[in-house]
């Protein structure tokens, strides 16, 4: 079974996690961040000094390693009843994150949107982040050269994972305007 998907996407601090908390509260919506699955990680074992080697320097973790995180993390959550794939909708935001992580979960996933939300003024991007750091002890977030880094990965490496979609999956929502603007966009969409 596939389960019925939404991904969020877009640059560093676009709201992807943002957005993805509210419509996990919505019933028949589940929220997964991938990022969240990281950043539970006991840094000690080996799979968290793996992480950390790479989210330290704005890098994404290797596919193999992101994967197999996020998918014993969905069983877990399906195993506890907090994910009923035969009546709720799957919605992530973090992965997947380059084209052979769209490739290998095209078998788990059935795309039904994607959200690409955009933020054309990087500067607002940033100040994002660093507020980000700071309310949440982000360390991938407080450091200029290293959000660089991970706004031109984006660029780079997970924003032509939308090409792989097609257009007629992808809505875009500004992500500029304020968070509730952007869920009233959503939901609307997804009418």
């Amino acid at each position: 079974m596939k389960y019925q998907t939404i991904l969020l996407f877009g640059a560093p601090g676009s709201g992807k996690g943002t957005q993805g908390k509210i419509l996990g509260t919505v019933p028949g919506f589940h929220h997964c961040a991938c990022g969240d699955v990281f950043r539970a990680l006991d840094l000690q074992s080996p799979l968290g000094e793996a992480f950390l080697k790479y989210s330290s320097k704005g890098e994404l973790v290797p596919d193999d390693i992101t994967i197999q995180l996020w998918a014993k993390q969905i069983t877990v959550v399906e195993n506890a009843g907090r994910f009923k794939p035969e009546i709720d909708r799957l919605v992530l935001d973090g992965i997947p994150r380059n084209l052979p992580q769209a490739k290998i979960l095209c078998d788990k996933l059935a795309i039904e949107r994607v959200f690409h939300l955009t933020c054309p003024d990087r500067s607002t991007l940033i100040a994002r982040l660093k507020r980000r750091a700071l309310k949440d002890n982000r360390l991938d977030d407080a450091n200029e050269e290293v959000i660089a880094h991970r706004l031109k990965t984006y660029e780079e490496e997970t924003k032509p994972v939308l090409d792989y979609y097609g257009e007629k999956l992808v809505t875009h929502v500004d992500a500029s305007q304020s968070p509730h603007h952007v869920l009233r966009d959503i939901l609307n969409a997804l009418k």
